[in-house]
């Protein structure tokens, strides 16, 4: 049996988020910085004709941005939910979700179990 998270609890998975978010934060900068250039957009001037690596990374650079955007969102929406009351729930099956898997994933919106049924249905 799960059991409730108290104050405690919540502060120290508050503390987890907001790291998180700050590491991503940064990556985000760094990804930024390597697929637009310092300025947004992308310095060329090292390129000779027919280099198609740096197209690669660029697109490369851009997608890992946007999973970092992803991220971000769904750690700010952690957040969100600890200020709500509602953190550590699941939203599938409203069960408690696992220290475990908190600790693993601080921004988790489903317990282990929905999350794999969710996978498993391409939700």
């Amino acid at each position: 049996m799960v059991k409730k998270l108290n104050q405690k609890d919540l502060e120290g998975y508050r503390d987890l988020l907001l790291r998180a978010r700050a590491v991503v934060s940064g990556d985000m900068s760094l990804l930024e910085e390597e697929a637009l250039g310092s300025k947004g957009a992308r310095d060329t001037s090292d390129l000779r004709p027919g280099d198609t690596a740096d197209g690669y990374y660029q697109e490369f650079n851009l997608e890992l941005l946007e999973r970092d955007q992803s991220t971000l969102r769904e750690i700010d929406e952690a957040i969100a939910r600890i200020d709500d009351g509602n953190y550590g729930q699941c939203e599938s099956c409203e069960e408690l979700i696992s220290r475990e898997r908190l600790r693993a994933v601080p921004h988790a919106r489903n317990c282990i179990e929905c999350q794999r049924r969710a996978e498993r249905n391409g939700w």
